[in-house]
């Protein structure tokens, strides 16, 4: 049985990663990619979480995220090497969506969506996650419920785990909650960097990914839809927990790792 497979991605995450090998490999007619924008449209929204940010978290993480956000998808999209250069080459049929939500739930409808995959860290309404006859799934870069929320390769690092997961779960609306369907891991390499760990992950995300899409049927039941778990959000890195990071002698990035990723 052939489905119509939604992605909708941000830009501005490792995308490329996530999803070269399902549009490599699967027919393209039973593809589509929104594209949503960097911010949301409420202004107020984005200013108050971005001095949460800045209030909260610590300086280091958020020179990570310059590079890992902004510089190294600059780079990507000046060579013509970002997740929407990548689709259009393919030739497969996207959308640029400005995120107004009330038009998304319809939209998807209206292209016969029968599975949507989150590819973002946006916040996504109920009614989007909740649409009927649609099975949204979300790619989670660590293991559930151990590691819910985000920049788990830190915390991963930190608590001296042995593993990287990548998994796939039902998307809920708690963050992180629903079932998981499949997952796998790698090997973490202490001499390597959190950046290198997370695109590493980010890559095997990427095959389980295409994996899932190209055997849906093998694994996801109806009934899963129904079962939520509890995850453990850990949240941003404060300044000590930054501080105990490199203590242990860990590195965030590495200039000789950004040429690797770029």
């Amino acid at each position: 049985m052939s489905y119509k497979i939604g992605f909708l991605v941000s830009e501005f995450l490792p995308t490329k990663e996530f999803i070269r090998t399902s549009l490599n490999n699967l027919q393209k007619d039973d593809l589509k990619v929104y594209f949503l924008p960097i911010y949301s449209p409420n202004k107020k929204s984005n200013n108050r979480l971005l001095f949460k940010i800045l209030r909260n978290t610590s300086f280091n993480y958020i020179i990570y995220k310059i590079f890992d956000t902004l510089y190294i998808n600059l780079i990507r999209k000046l060579k013509k090497n970002n997740i929407k250069y990548f689709v259009k080459k393919k030739n497969i049929e996207y959308e640029n969506f400005d995120l107004k939500f009330n038009l998304l739930e319809e939209k998807i409808k209206d292209d016969n969506i029968d599975i949507l995959v989150l590819l973002t860290n946006q916040y996504i309404p109920n009614n989007v996650l909740e649409s009927p006859n649609v099975v949204t799934v979300n790619l989670h870069l660590a293991k559930i419920p151990e590691y819910g929320g985000l920049f788990n390769q830190f915390w991963m690092m930190l608590n001296n785990e042995k593993y990287s997961y990548a998994t796939i779960h039902i998307a809920s609306t708690k963050i992180d909650a629903g079932q998981v369907l499949l997952e796998d891991k790698l090997e973490i390499n202490y001499e390597e960097t959190l950046m290198e760990l997370y695109y590493k992950t980010a890559e095997l995300g990427g095959k389980i990914l295409y994996q899932f899409l190209n055997n849906f049927n093998d694994y996801f039941s109806p009934n899963l839809m129904y079962e939520e778990i509890e995850p453990i959000n850990r949240g941003l890195p404060n300044r000590v927990d930054m501080k105990n990071f490199h203590k242990k002698g860990f590195r965030l990035f590495k200039f000789s790792t950004l040429k690797k990723v770029i």
